[in-house]
């Protein structure tokens, strides 16, 4: 048996896991080029599991020079369920570059961005977006919004850009908002704890004069793992808080009437209020023996609204949670991401 097959054999007996054969080849995969060594895996002090940031149901498998993670997500008995794309910051998304794990969120997410592809984004890819945007007299950041959804562009915006590309409306501005929504409200359907489906369908049906559909679409998003909303993140009006863009959202399609609920409430309040809701959610699971609750909440209270603080707390209770439970994997993962995150002296 070659050292690196022993080393996956050692994972797989520490945290009762089962690693799908093939993902830790030398040159890694696609944009992550840099495979992760098996033997530091186990090794808090190595770096190599992202305690407390990377989720901690997930082992990373490759690097991106970004510092972007390929990973692998666990289920309750050990088997591989999903890869992600995880970034600095917490932002993730499921993807298929793993061999034997499709993706039809990373399928459905492609065709929403495909859907919402415009002429104008073709040519800030090929000229430069902050050119066009130097060129138009117009701030970088509002260019990019114009570029997610060519509906906010202005006339005299359009007038300009007609003029600078001799091309017609049609050709820089089209873009496929009900193919868009369907490959969002398909999302939804199946995995509802990802943002950008909510976010999408939200913004759409605002669109369309539906206030209480874009409503419940946002607030789904805000339910979702903040860390999910990918390119819908730049679905705000001007002056929105980036870091507030779907509470914006609700708040506007509600015209700012209370929220229903109190986990809705928790939401609109901010991380910290949001982290405090679900630990006590998850602490009347445990007290009712719902153990395997318990630990999907504190995974929510920790990564809902990810805040890199007191993470130990949330890694604890997941801890104890799994392991009453009686999942072994899950527990162990839980472990080692606690120890790494101790080991990091956040």
């Amino acid at each position: 048996m070659h050292s690196a097959d022993r080393a996956l054999a050692a994972v797989e007996r520490a945290l009762h896991l089962q690693l799908p054969r093939g993902l830790f080849l030398p040159g890694g995969l696609g944009p992550f080029d840099e495979t992760v060594d098996p033997e530091a895996l186990l090794e808090p002090g190595a770096g190599a599991v992202r305690g407390g940031e990377l989720l901690p149901d997930a082992l990373p498998i490759a690097r991106g020079a970004d510092g972007a993670v390929l990973a692998i997500r666990f289920g309750a008995g050990g088997r591989a369920v999903e890869a992600i794309a995880w970034h600095p910051g917490g932002a993730w998304h499921p993807t298929d570059l793993a061999p034997g794990l499709a993706s039809e969120p990373a399928r459905l997410r492609r065709a929403c961005e495909a859907a919402l592809e415009s002429g104008l984004a073709a040519l800030a890819r090929e000229t430069g977006a902050a050119a066009l945007a130097q060129d138009l007299g117009v701030a970088r950041e509002t260019f990019s919004d114009w570029l997610l959804d060519a509906r906010l562009v202005p006339a005299a915006a359009r007038a300009a850009l007609r003029r600078l590309t001799g091309a017609d409306e049609t050709a820089l501005f089209a873009q496929d908002w009900a193919a868009a929504a369907a490959a969002a409200r398909t999302a939804l359907e199946r995995r509802p704890e990802l943002a950008w489906p909510g976010a999408v369908l939200g913004w759409h049906e605002e669109g369309r004069g539906r206030a209480a559909e874009a409503a419940r679409a946002y607030a789904g998003a805000l339910g979702a793992f903040g860390g999910t909303l990918a390119f819908a993140g730049r679905l705000a009006r001007p002056g929105e808080s980036a870091a507030r863009v779907i509470s914006a959202a609700w708040l506007r399609a509600t015209r700012g009437r209370a929220a229903p609920d109190p986990a809705l409430r928790a939401a609109l309040a901010g991380p910290g209020p949001l982290r405090a809701h679900r630990l006590a959610e998850s602490d009347r699971a445990r007290a009712g023996g719902r153990h395997a609750d318990a630990w999907a909440l504190a995974l929510r209270a920790g990564w809902q609204r990810h805040v890199a603080v007191d993470m130990d707390d949330v890694l604890g209770r997941m801890l104890d949670a799994a392991e009453a439970a009686g999942h072994a994997a899950h527990a162990e993962l839980a472990r080692l991401h606690l120890r790494a995150w101790v080991e990091s002296g956040r």
